[in-house]
């Protein structure tokens, strides 16, 4: 006979999605839950969300506050940031503290299909923090304002991500670094490698005097690399993903607000593939992002065998 009781279980049993509770990944926490890390992947992948961070730890101050533009001395004309300074001799200069909603749970969720799917497990760090109390995507000074315990969960975010890189370029020789963000400019995804809008709008890449966050990609054919068959964004697109700037069927962003990469792209270039992705909201955040994130995993796998670059053990 079924009764209520046994009901009920049947209901609970079929309510939960097996495959979420297969595919998720174990992390341990960061200096005082500022940041969580996955540090046992078996793939030459790195995935970073700085900024999807909402804790407030009450000791720390407000990045509000901002810095301190200097009128005088030797650092005269320079933003200075300390979080006690009462900037008597200058004037405040401003601290972003935006925060990229949900981008936390996205790159979660990226990292679980990528094991559902493809029984790869990426290495993660992800920031717990707010931005208005940390930037983990930016230099010290300016992510910390000089506070000693914001410096501490600043180098624990940043340890963790050269753990991943040394055990990856020790183990593989070569790896791609995501950086995951979002904006709120239209609905478009930004795919950033170091380059200004105002570089990409030009009509041949290769003839720019610049270095690229995936320059061991590109060989001699920046073309190529950064908006061709090849390019993250072309994978993007073709994984139903959007429009992504730049691609090959979208090459300039044109007028579009665009960002090329923060202080994570920029700082581990020299020693691994780095690319930042804006995503908007409807993407990391939207009634569908569950889905958007399968795509996006797909969309890495497609990216990273047609440059020959997936590895995993």
């Amino acid at each position: 006979m079924v009764t209520w009781y046994s009901l009920s279980i049947i209901i609970v049993l079929f309510s939960i999605d097996p495959s979420i509770e297969q595919g998720t990944l174990n992390f341990l926490d960061g200096y005082r839950s500022s940041c969580k890390h996955h540090q046992q992947g078996n793939v030459n992948l790195i995935i970073s969300a700085p900024h999807g961070g909402t804790l407030l730890p009450d000791d720390l101050p407000n990045r509000t506050i901002g810095g301190c533009l200097r009128k005088t001395g030797t650092n005269a004309g320079i933003c200075t940031w300390w979080f006690n300074d009462t900037c008597t001799d200058g004037e405040r200069c401003n601290a972003t503290t935006v925060r990229d909603t949900l981008s936390d749970e996205f790159a979660e969720n990226v990292a679980n299909e990528l094991n559902i799917q493809y029984q790869l497990k990426p290495f993660i760090v992800i920031g717990k923090w707010n931005r208005i109390k940390i930037d983990f995507n930016r230099e010290i000074n300016e992510a910390t304002l000089n506070h000693p315990e914001a410096i501490a969960a600043h180098h624990s975010y940043h340890s963790n991500i050269q753990q991943a890189i040394n055990k990856i370029n020790q183990n593989f020789g070569k790896g791609l670094l995501l950086d995951i963000h979002g904006h709120s400019a239209g609905n478009y995804t930004m795919a950033g490698y170091l380059l200004t809008s105002n570089q990409l709008n030009v009509n041949n890449l290769n003839t720019l005097s610049v270095t690229t966050s995936i320059e061991s990609l590109c060989s001699s054919n920046r073309e190529e690399c950064i908006r061709g068959h090849s390019s993250f964004g072309t994978a993007l697109e073709l994984n139903n993903l959007g429009i992504a700037y730049p691609s090959l069927a979208n090459p300039k962003p044109g007028a579009l607000r665009f960002f090329s990469g923060g202080y994570i792209t920029s700082n581990y270039k020299s020693t691994i593939n780095t690319i930042q992705t804006e995503l908007p909201y409807d993407i990391r955040a939207g009634n569908n992002r569950r889905t958007f994130a399968r795509n996006y995993a797909k969309a890495i796998i497609h990216y990273m065998k047609l440059n020959n670059l997936l590895l995993s053990n």
